[in-house]
């Protein structure tokens, strides 16, 4: 039986560099977003490149039924739901003080950031916990039996779910985001199921550039410039497929006894200030 996995706000940044990810090690792919040309874009190059089945699926991860559908089109066409990377999220830009964000503002984002990625984590699980386990690879083989597992689900979180400095909006729903998914790794854990979370550092991507402007565009005098980076360690952002590298750890059995982690990748910025 075919391996499928479905991520969401595939078309751009984080999902879409988690797309190529997946798509390189032979993992047929729901590219789910609402970017239609885009998505639609990358399934075809994806299919073309690496002979695997990618199909874009218009997913508003507000909306649960776009949801159980996406879920159910997984099914219907690989037989079962073996990953899942809930990348789609937002961001207010990052100059906006707390009395700037209105309460529509506030009410988007989390309903974005925090309740569409719990109806994902639920929806995907109910799913993986239906289907039949799956043995683990080792290479070389472990000298006790791991048990089988039924799926794995990989939330993007923040680091601005671990800490708070501004971002009156996205910083609460980062913080859900990580309860969510520790929530998940208990209520499905015990059915082969695992739930972990990767808190990426500031990542070029489009909703950091939209976030931070000029700042937030890789190559220009801002971003190379700007103070952010006299606080990471490294002295630079991350690029996208270096947060996409970890999703795929966290998604494969070489992660299969991580449960409930939160996971940061921020080049030495959260624990090193």
């Amino acid at each position: 039986m075919a391996t499928g996995a479905v991520v969401t706000g595939a078309a751009s940044g984080i999902g879409e560099a988690v797309c190529r990810k997946l798509a390189s090690r032979g993992i047929n792919l729901i590219i789910a977003d609402l970017q239609v040309e885009r998505g639609n874009a990358l399934a075809k190059e994806l299919t073309e490149a690496h002979g695997i089945d990618a199909q874009f699926f218009r997913v508003d991860v507000m909306q649960e039924s776009d949801i159980e559908s996406m879920v159910a089109t997984a099914v219907r066409l690989w037989g079962r739901l073996d990953y899942a990377a809930n990348c789609a999220g937002i961001c207010e830009k990052v100059w906006d003080e707390e009395e700037s964000i209105s309460a529509d503002v506030f009410d988007r984002t989390y309903a974005i950031n925090a309740r569409g990625l719990w109806l994902c984590q639920k929806h995907e699980a109910l799913q993986m916990k239906k289907q039949e386990p799956r043995t683990v690879a080792f290479n070389p083989p472990p000298q006790y039996e791991v048990p089988p597992q039924r799926g794995s689900i990989c939330n993007i979180a923040s680091i601005s779910g671990l800490h708070a400095r501004g971002l009156a909006a996205y910083t609460p729903s980062k913080w859900a985001a990580v309860g969510i998914t520790k929530n998940g790794a208990k209520f499905y854990g015990p059915h082969g199921i695992r739930c972990n979370a990767l808190c990426p550092g500031p990542t070029f991507s489009p909703m950091i550039e939209h976030s931070m402007g000029e700042a937030g565009r890789a190559g220009t005098d801002a971003s190379t410039k700007s103070p952010l980076l006299d606080e990471i360690a490294m002295g630079r952002f991350a690029v996208a497929q270096e947060q996409a590298n970890v999703v795929s750890f966290l998604l494969s059995s070489e992660s299969s006894y991580m449960n409930g982690a939160t996971l940061v990748n921020d080049g030495g910025y959260y624990d090193i200030r």
